[in-house]
């Protein structure tokens, strides 16, 4: 049956909608011909709002930039670099739409002149108003009661408001500086030097022809850019107080001028520089002709170096340094009270958790003894700590802090001061400057973004009392000036991942523990082999904690190569193997347990494990937690119980697998460390214990990145002392490490 007519009507509608969609196809064809010329700023803009959207992190940047930091200068900066990148977005787009390009006629098309005029406009007001975006957005995921915390309740929303009124003053000059430019012409009777819209000064067909103005300003931002580089490559601490966003915004100011300069020159000729520097940086990057990332085995070491010899190794021995300790505490004591930490992984938060947390029980503990009874009992009885990523930092910097003799700021002040330092900004500043120019070329000759960081650490305990140990030799902590052994410095093991083996690699200030005949560690690399006996306490800390993308992967090379010693290794976080750093403490208490039983001696282990992810549960609470925490008091909610996770799809499940096996492996870890300490339950007097502290979701929120606010600290704070029984734990550690000379009595009416 054939098909009816049409009607008229039906066909005129039919027709409009074709023509409707001819239009906006039309139109969509053009708003892309207009986006080419900008990819430059449309890239670091569609970069900054990934970051600002899909990284947690980010949030604590914005927070501490426009609401807690109390330092005027420092938003000023944020102030000035937000204005130096709207200048440089609306400067680059304005005169990217001046010229010719054969390749997108679309650009002449009369009907877009409107979007000419306005889009390089509402790039320029875009940056401002993207920071007060982020802060909104970050502000929205703080608590109701962190204002209050924060004692910053009045400047949250006048920071706010100042860049939001920049980023008005940006549109309004955008708009209005035509106008004015032509009222200033009238009134001095000369010829009007702009025309009336962008769109309608004359088009170039070579840089040439844009005008001696604009290619001085484009020749200014590339040499300011090659001169900032430099003095960034020079002094990586340069941008240190500026704060991270303001260096941010900076060096995107220069990457925008400098990158549209290069991209206008470019397309003007058909030549596809970003494909080109893309796949260029990609050879390079696979044929190993640019890494400067190697693991610094000596202070005067770069990481674009490659390492000289070692010398002869000075490191004391494991065992000696273990004799040496149970000679001075244990004589006459059995069992003898061993104190020993893991400190979980968590970025600048692990840090100052572990820290922290150490500090109070270190200050409590001493509360509890009598005055003048030497040095500070717990420390004194801490035999080892196993630290990863940031607890690798926090128990570094507990130990070096130790080590100073006590002044008028207390340990936990002094924790504050050190950790309490932007370690991110310098740390940005050597990623967007330098090591991003190194991407383009052949061969290592500048130092890494992880430098900076480890120079950061360096500068901010150098001001410190004992500070000066992060940039000396990691072994030099114990030994002392006539070569024995010094006992006073907890011993450090800080836990890497090497990148093609998937296995531990542990680092320690004592020759190898591994030998042909003997293997402490199970299916993990000794890092006594490989690293050099000067390697810096920084640089260990820095193999523990290469968080991702933030520090770079380590390239550790050998002097000399063997079958049993690889030429080289590649390090990353110690946290993607396990976070805990529960196992790498197990095998150091059985180390101390074989040599302490050779003695003839008996331990009790007394273990804090410090966690610092808000989402563990307690494992101490479900095996028998009247035998492990005598004082203890659970230090979070207990959650609601988690919805069976949906199954993921065949693409992604791989990924998801290989992702959740590394928290799997914590919980392993901290399993094996109960049983451990169950092993010896028969034996009623050893008594071990087994203490949890964990940070809990609060009332302010804790980041992982490497920088920390105030506020930060007094919320790990205020979850100490409201989580855990501090009193009661500090009078049963006194009671656990007292010398039998004190009695009991004495310790509980303190």
């Amino acid at each position: 049956m054939p098909h009816p007519a049409m009607p008229p009507r039906q066909r005129r509608a039919r027709r409009r909608r074709y023509r409707t969609l001819l239009r906006l196809a039309g139109w969509l064809s053009i708003l892309l011909d207009h986006f080419k010329p900008l990819r430059v700023p449309l890239l670091i803009l569609a970069a900054a709002a990934f970051m600002t959207a899909g990284v947690g992190q980010a949030a604590e940047l914005f927070v501490i930039a426009l609401w807690i930091d109390p330092d005027p200068g420092r938003y000023l900066w944020l102030l000035a670099g937000s204005a130096c990148a709207g200048l440089a977005a609306w400067y680059a787009a304005r005169h990217a739409y001046r010229m010719v390009y054969p390749r997108w006629p679309a650009l002449q098309d009369p009907h877009a002149r409107a979007l000419r005029d306005w889009l390089p406009r509402g790039l320029g007001a875009a940056v401002p108003a993207w920071l007060v975006l982020g802060y909104l957005r970050a502000s929205a995921l703080v608590p109701p009661g962190a204002c209050q915390l924060a004692e910053a309740c009045g400047r949250r929303d006048a920071r706010a408001l100042g860049l939001l009124l920049e980023s008005v003053a940006l549109i309004a000059f955008f708009a209005g500086r035509r106008r004015l430019v032509h009222g200033w012409c009238r009134w001095r009777g000369t010829p009007a030097a702009l025309a009336p819209r962008p769109s309608q000064e004359p088009r170039a067909r070579k840089l040439s022809q844009l005008g001696r103005a604009p290619l001085r300003v484009f020749a200014g931002a590339l040499l300011l850019n090659v001169t900032v580089t430099a003095l960034v490559a020079w002094r990586p601490t340069l941008f240190d107080g500026s704060g991270p966003l303001a260096t941010a915004l900076l060096a995107a100011s220069f990457l925008t001028l400098s990158g549209s300069f290069l991209c206008m020159l470019a397309d003007r000729r058909g030549w596809p520089l970003l494909s080109v520097l893309l796949l260029l940086t990609a050879a390079l990057h696979a044929l190993h002709l640019n890494d400067n990332h190697r693991v610094r085995q000596y202070p005067a070491m770069s990481t674009h170096q490659h390492p000289a010899p070692p010398p002869p190794d000075t490191r004391p021995s494991f065992e000696a340094y273990a004799n040496a300790w149970l000679d001075d505490r244990c004589a006459g004591r059995s069992p003898c009270p061993v104190v020993m930490v893991s400190a979980e992984g968590g970025g600048i938060r692990g840090a100052a958790w572990t820290a922290l947390v150490l500090a109070r029980l270190t200050a409590l503990v001493e509360a509890q003894r009598p005055r003048g009874a030497g040095a500070p009992l717990l420390a004194r009885y801490l035999f080892a700590g196993s630290g990863v990523s940031g607890g690798s930092l926090g128990l570094a910097s507990y130990a070096v802090l130790l080590r100073a003799p006590a002044g008028r700021d207390g340990l936990e002040t002094r924790t504050q001061q050190l950790l309490g330092h932007d370690f991110l900004a310098p740390t940005l500043a050597n990623l967007l400057f330098v090591d991003f120019t190194q991407r383009w070329l052949p061969g290592a000759w500048f130092d890494d973004r992880a430098r900076a960081l480890t120079r950061a650490w360096e500068d901010a305990a150098q001001v410190l009392p004992g500070g000066a140990a992060f940039a000396q030799p990691f072994s030099a902590l114990y030994l002392r000036p006539d070569g024995r052994v010094d006992t006073s410095t907890p011993a450090l093991f800080l836990n890497s991942t090497t990148v093609a083996e998937g296995r531990r690699f542990i680092q320690h200030p004592f020759r190898p523990l591994a030998t042909p005949q003997h293997q402490p560690w199970a299916a993990a690399f000794d890092g006594a082999v490989w690293l050099d006996p000067r390697v810096p306490l920084s640089e260990a800390v820095l193999n523990s904690a290469r968080f991702t993308y933030i520090s770079p992967a380590g390239t550790l090379e050998t002097a000399g190569a063997t079958p049993a010693v690889p030429a080289a290794l590649q390090l990353v976080d110690g946290g993607y193997f396990e976070n805990s750093g529960a196992t790498t403490l197990l095998e150091v208490m059985r180390q101390l347990k074989d040599i302490a039983a050779r003695r003839g001696q008996a331990l009790r282990f007394i273990v804090l494990h410090l966690s610092n992810d808000p989402a563990l549960t307690d494992f101490v609470d479900r095996h028998d937690p009247a035998h492990f925490m005598p004082f203890y008091a659970a230090a979070c909610a207990r959650p609601a119980a988690a919805a069976a996770a949906a199954p993921s799809g065949e693409a992604v499940a791989p990924f998801q697998a290989l992702l959740d096996t590394r928290i799997a492996r914590g919980a392993y870890a901290r399993i094996q460390l109960l049983r451990t300490l169950h092993e010896d339950e028969g034996n009623p007097a050893r008594g071990d214990l087994l203490w949890h502290f964990r940070v809990c979701p609060g009332d302010y929120p804790i980041p992982l990145g490497w920088t920390l606010s105030a506020p930060v600290f007094d919320e790990l704070r205020r979850q100490l002392e409201h989580n855990y029984p501090l009193p009661a734990m500090a009078r049963e550690l006194a009671r656990q490490l007292a010398p039998p000379g004190v009695a009991a009595a004495e310790i509980s009416a303190r």
